[in-house]
């Protein structure tokens, strides 16, 4: 991005600040575009908005854990504070806050609890390291050091925070909860809003001693002691000495092996006990094998496939379909009806198809009914949301636990495997990633294309919830099935970019999402994992992942390695921020996260699997289904231990993702080549399932090693040696205002902020500049409020019905001019209505040949159309298609009920109304300068060569009503049809579509990119020479009826030019203008019939064209002579004195033979 479009974006970012983001202030609950967010806020209950029952670990000064409810008693008062690492202002402020809780610590022991809230990277010991060392600076002669207080906990899953900070309340922030657990305060501190730490000076952070100790000494004054009962913070106090010597204990023998049959290799361990600092491994392992086979090897079987099975075709008809699974609610999304269809709910099961081509979800509803029937639908910025979209997963954690408004159940994410190219119309600048929706219909989620509630008879849409844009080129994405953050908004992503030589593991925790119509993304936690290589392989291909809901495992397919992976989710420590290395992200805010996670617990599961794509567990969670592509065979494999089972055959050639029906329990799958969704349907009950392969004496080792050493300190696949060395995040990488909401990155090609609702967001509907290279950032289009622009890809990125030109309403939508709504007014009566609710006279609408319009029949009434003999059907509650061909009549009629409405169609078109340049070109008029081609006028002296001027003498074609299709040539922006001829140099006239990238324009230059565009009007001026220079390009006023640009008769090309014939065809025309005197009509007829004849003679075969090639010729020549003498006045007098004295010459000659 150049800084002229650097500029732009920052100017639009300036009213985003204030909108989306509360800031500074003690508003609670607090406000998110105008909308109240719920909260915890003063005099609300802990207990009642909060889960007060949740143990947290303390990770300084000792180890320990608490709940809140641990703090509940009489006279009893607890302070919480919310730091973010990478805030200047938290980190100014958390030693005054250690201060403060060391101080009331020692006043009133086990009566006051403080605890230290960090979030954002580093670790306890370095954070608590950074505020006792602050403390002892801001506090020299005080005699308090901070020893007990406060409990540092690392608020990981931002548990805290969400419960007791709910954003966007600002930071850093405080809430002080009496014995009730009542919130008696809840406050901003003296630092928020200062950019650096040398900024808030040491008596403003200082000042919040004074409001703190208020507070407290208000509340401890209420009560003079604890009561009976009441817990106290003894056992956070025992302080470890630093590195104090480790207590080893001794290896217990060697476990069983893992494996009881089988080839495959199993596993052994021992362990001890460690404790202390600096120890050593607490465990060993080495592998194992055994001898004996398995008794069902060659005929046993899975209950889920049977005996024998059958591969049957559920349903046909997507477009490359990358992924399938299940809506965990069936009918939530759909209900009864939408889009003017009927749907079932309650009867069987809702599949979600992905397709990659068309970028959008095909929904299956009421699989394997009588009812099935398939709805698609996609976003409306579908090239940047879904763009090429490879995996989709839902959220199906029902009974998590959560507060239904904070609940991400029936919440999907997709993977988009694209680097932000708009559909290969922008370079890429990486700035993608994962997308989630929300699949409830409420609350804008699901909308029109104004982006309104999207009706029971509209055409609906998904709106985004958000989007992070940390892994561009995602192939595969699994939901985390944890119940542990606050809204269970957990995604693992196959980031195949990476680190552009490999791919990585990413995870992403959207936390709480911005919602729709929001592009706040200032809220939420991305973990890359870079020492979890990924490799992706061919293009196109969807990598399977899954998360086992018991063991915590993520399950990876990786079709470039042929093997499946396995990562324990819950493992990894925070190493350093990721903002340097990976330096294109959403957010610069200390509350977006963005770091760097080492020593995850990995292991490979399974190797030799020729491109392993679809991962399913199986209902009994034991067993591991994979689909291996290149054979078109499904594998299935023990989780326990990786041992092979079985194969299923599906005979099919791309086998994308899989999943398991939650009712039914058969396994279903997608194929690409087939564009289909099949299931495996049991045909014969399994009779012999396969016994398994894990001992049992193994699994009972395992408990009695977790209960010994701990459940987290106890990994088969942890490398014990790694150990990470946590950097605290360096400042500079964040921005530190916390009024700003915008994306961020150091890349120049990504914008550089969040554009929202700024009034200078309307000059970027004029940006014409929509090179691969231009300067124009497409993402601000959308954030600019664009949805419908000449840049964005397809039709203006529109979703119009075929033929219709879209019109953007900036921040809202667009509408289409081939869609209208027939509503019953009060009367009876039936209006027409635009998209935008206004009513249109029918007289007014003139329906173009070609397009399809989509009558909208809103509530009971029921419309049929026809014209002339055709029948176009009948409608109610919903669209009607009206397709309008060039034998359409030249009216419809519409039947709404007792109301007739007619409709007039466009007179019939022929070639010439496809002889055009579009309205919006713009051309050179004496003595006017640049005029647009839809402003140009009979007699206009236009520039038709280098300082040339002549007059247009008529109109071929001038049609402002016409919707027709162009090429559009850039730089110049020269947009003519397709056939129109165009001067190429060192080519002539040539017509539009031999063009190409490269070629030198006359009176231009380099064609650097061709696009096609749809566009209204159609304008074919005529000049004496048949030029015109548009858009400062020489163009020809003709055609071409074959694709070169001179006469082919079959196989033989001629030497005569495209141009030279039309030009010379029109002469007789010319010569009767100059003989009359006279002007020409818009649109008249006279001059066409030349080109008609010309038409008609290239429509002939070779032969019969090659036998009036000679006298054409002749009669052409005779008319550029004609032409010559008729416009050359002594031309003209020297054909006249010739002829004259050539007839005396034939007379007297005949006067003398006579006599």
């Amino acid at each position: 991005m150049r800084m002229s479009n650097f500029l732009l974006l920052i100017m639009l970012s300036a009213l985003t600040r204030d909108a989306t983001s509360q800031g500074c202030t003690n508003i609670c609950p607090p406000i998110n575009f105008g909308t109240p967010v719920p909260s915890l806020c003063e005099g609300d209950s802990a207990e009642e908005k909060a889960d007060v029952t949740k143990v947290y670990d303390v990770c300084h000064p000792s180890s320990g854990s608490f709940s809140f409810q641990d703090f509940k008693g009489s006279g009893r008062v607890t302070v919480i504070s919310n730091f973010y690492i990478g805030c200047n202002a938290g980190r100014r402020e958390s030693g005054v806050f250690a201060h403060i809780a060391q101080k009331y610590y020692n006043l009133y022991g086990n009566r006051t609890t403080f605890i230290s809230s960090l979030k954002g990277g580093s670790s306890c010991s370095q954070w608590a390291d950074i505020y006792q060392g602050d403390a002892k600076r801001l506090f020299p002669d005080s005699g308090v050091i901070p020893r007990e207080m406060p409990l540092a906990v690392s608020d990981l899953s931002f548990e805290i925070r969400d419960d007791f900070f709910t954003t966007p309340f600002g930071h850093p922030s405080y809430v002080i909860l009496d014995g009730d657990l009542k919130v008696r305060h809840k406050f901003i501190g003296p630092c928020c809003g200062f950019s650096s730490y040398s900024d808030c000076r040491a008596d403003t952070a200082k000042s919040l001693v004074d409001t703190m100790s208020n507070y407290l000494d208000e509340i401890l004054s209420e009560e003079t002691e604890l009561s009976t009962g009441s817990g106290d913070n003894s056992e956070f106090v025992e302080e470890v000495p630093v590195n104090a010597v480790c207590a080893v204990g001794e290896w217990t023998p060697w476990s069983e092996c893992s494996v009881t049959c089988g080839s495959t290799s199993g596993t052994r361990f021992r362990y001890r006990s460690v404790q202390g600092e600096n120890c050593p491994e607490p465990l060993q392992k080495k592998s194992c094998t055994t001898s004996l086979p398995c008794d069902d090897e060659f005929d046993g079987c899975v209950a889920e496939i049977g005996s024998s099975y059958e591969i049957e075709t559920v349903s046909s008809g997507f477009d490359c379909p990358r992924d399938i699974a299940f809506h965990p609610t069936p009918g939530m999304h759909l209900s009864h009806r939408t889009e003017g269809r009927d749907f079932y709910p309650d009867e069987g099961e809702e599949a979600w198809v992905l397709n990659g081509y068309n970028h959008s979800v095909s929904i299956v509803a009421s699989l394997g009914t009588a009812r099935q029937t398939t709805i698609s639908r996609r976003d409306r910025g579908y090239y940047h949301y879904m763009i090429n979209a490879t995996a989709l997963a839902f959220n199906t954690v029902g009974n998590s636990g959560r507060r239904p408004d904070r609940d991400g159940f029936n919440y999907w994410a997709v993977c988009n495997d694209n680097r932000n190219t708009y559909m290969e119309k922008k370079e890429p600048n990486y700035f993608m990633g994962p997308t989630l929706y929300n699949s409830d219909p409420k609350n804008l989620n699901l909308v029109n294309r104004l982006g309104e509630v999207c009706e029971e008879d509209e055409e609906c849409f998904f709106l985004h919830s958000d989007m992070l844009h940390e892994s561009p080129a995602c192939i595969g994405i699994a939901h985390d099935p944890e119940t542990v953050s606050a809204y269970g908004n957990v995604y693992w992503a196959f980031d195949s970019t990476g680190n552009r030589q490999e791919g990585q593991l990413v995870r992403f925790d959207f936390s709480q999402p911005h919602g729709p119509g929001s592009m706040d993304h200032s809220v939420a936690a991305i973990r890359r994992f870079p020492e979890i290589t990924l490799n992706r392989g061919e293009d196109g291909i969807h990598a399977g992942m899954i998360v086992h809901p018991v063991t915590r495992e993520l399950f990876i397919a990786e079709p470039g390695a042929n093997q499946i992976i396995v990562v324990n989710v819950d493992s990894g420590t925070f190493a350093r921020t990721a903002r340097e290395e990976y330096p294109i992200y959403s957010n610069a805010l200390p509350s977006f996260e963005y770091s760097i996670y080492e020593c995850a617990d990995k292991r490979v599961f399974a190797k030799n699997i020729n491109t392993p794509t679809g991962l399913a567990i199986g209902p009994d969670g034991k067993k591991l289904y994979v689909a291996e592509r290149a054979s078109g065979d499904i594998l299935v494999f023990e989780i326990a231990t990786g041992s092979f089972l079985t194969r299923i055959s599906t005979n099919m050639a791309k086998i994308g993702g899989m999943a398991f029906s939650p009712k039914s329990k058969n396994l279903f799958f997608v194929d690409e080549e087939s564009n289909s969704l099949y299931a495996v349907k049991v045909k014969e009950e399994c009779t012999k399932p396969f016994q398994p392969r894990v001992s049992s004496s193994f699994e009972e080792e395992i408990a009695e090693a977790k209960a010994a050493i701990g459940s987290s300190s106890f990994s088969l696949f942890r490398d014990y040696t790694c150990t990470a060395d946590p950097i605290v995040p360096n400042a500079t990488f964040f921005d530190q205002v916390h009024t700003d909401t915008g994306y961020a990155s150091d890349d120049p090609n990504v914008q550089a902020e969040m554009v929202g609702m700024d009034s200078n967001a309307v000059f970027l509907a004029d940006r014409i500049d929509c090179d691969r290279t231009s300067e124009l950032n497409y993402d601000a289009l959308l954030l600019g409020g664009y949805y419908c622009h000449t840049c964005l890809p397809g039709n203006q990125g529109a979703e119009c019905d075929a033929g219709g030109i879209c019109s953007n309403v900036q921040w809202n939508g667009y509408t289409c001019d081939n869609e209208y709504l027939l509503v019953s007014d009060t009367d009876g009566n039936v209006d027409v209505m635009h998209p935008n609710k206004t009513v249109v006279n029918p007289s007014d609408i003139t329906l173009l040949r070609g397009v399809t319009y989509r009558l909208t029949i809103r509530g009971e009434l029921q419309a049929c159309a026809s014209g002339g003999s055709e029948d176009f059907g009948c409608a109610s509650g919903g669209p009607l298609l009206v397709v309008v061909t060039p034998e359409t009549a030249s009216t419809i009629k519409l039947m709404v009920g007792d109301n007739e409405v007619i409709l007039r169609v466009a007179p019939k078109a022929d070639f010439l109304d496809f002889v055009c340049f579009s309205g919006s070109s713009k051309v050179q008029v004496k003595e006017r300068g640049s005029v647009l081609m839809c402003d140009l006028k009979i007699g206009d002296e236009v520039l038709v060569g280098k300082n040339e001027y002549e007059p247009v003498y008529t109109f071929a074609h001038k049609n402002e009503l016409v919707s027709t299709k162009y090429l559009q040539f850039r730089p110049s922006l020269l947009e003519l049809s397709h056939d129109h001829m165009v001067f190429v140099d060192g080519k002539g006239a040539v017509p539009a579509t031999m063009v190409e990238i490269g070629d030198f324009l006359v009176n231009d230059g380099i064609v650097t990119s061709i696009r096609e565009v749809e566009r209204k009007g159609a304008y074919s001026p005529f000049t004496a020479s048949g030029t015109i220079v548009v858009n400062g390009v020489l163009s020809s006023n003709y055609i071409s009826f074959q694709e070169s640009n001179v006469l082919k008769l079959g196989t033989i090309q001629t030497s005569l030019t495209y141009q030279w014939l039309a030009q010379t065809f029109v002469t007789p025309y010319r010569i009767w203008l100059t003989i009359s005197g006279q002007k020409a009509f818009e649109n008249g007829s006279w001059h066409t019939i030349g080109l008609y004849f010309y038409a008609w003679y290239v429509d002939q075969s070779p032969m019969t064209m090659m036998l009036l090639l000679f006298p054409i010729s002749a009669l052409l020549v005779l008319f550029v002579g004609a032409e010559f003498v008729s416009s050359n006045p002594f031309a003209c007098m020297a054909t006249v004195a010739s002829f004259t004295l050539f007839w005396r010459v034939i007379n007297k000659k005949a006067r003398e033979f006579t006599l």
